[in-house]
């Protein structure tokens, strides 16, 4: 049975993503600010902002949320949301599955995962990775099936 329900948030980070130690595993902690738009008297208006704490319990993830992220960073992330009140005001809480970058307003570089075939986290190539078309080449799923990239 589910403890929550299934959400997918997009907001901004409102501080930089915390580490904490649960039972010796490391995760990330963040707070997503997500700001409803409302239509009042025919008018497009900003709701309260509402903030869901959000919790990465992959210590991979977490491990990328923490050195990836930072305060106001357009994020997403899914997961199940719970709520509780605490003296008049209701705190959302989120466990998530998933931790992402919308890319309308981000760039990014995608730095693929080296696979190590033993049983070991994978590891991420540096920074200094091999041209796309490169890549491609050797990746199955990266053919262009005779279509020319833009």
């Amino acid at each position: 049975m589910l403890n929550g329900i299934p959400s997918l948030v997009i907001g901004n980070l409102g501080r930089d993503p915390e580490f904490q130690q649960v039972n010796g595993k490391q995760i990330a902690r963040v707070s997503i600010g997500v700001t409803p738009r409302v239509k009042r008297q025919g008018q497009w208006q900003d709701a309260p902002v509402l903030w869901y704490r959000v919790t990465v319990w992959d210590t991979f993830q977490a491990e990328h949320v923490l050195n990836s992220l930072h305060k106001g960073d357009r994020v997403g992330a899914y997961g199940l949301v719970t709520s509780d009140e605490y003296q008049g005001k209701t705190n959302l809480d989120m466990s998530a599955d998933i931790v992402f970058i919308p890319l309308d307003r981000n760039d990014v570089t995608i730095i693929p995962r080296q696979q190590t075939g033993n049983g070991q986290q994978p590891q991420y190539r540096s920074s200094q990775t091999q041209p796309r078309a490169t890549q491609a080449q050797s990746d199955p799923w990266g053919g262009n099936n005779g279509i020319d990239a833009f």
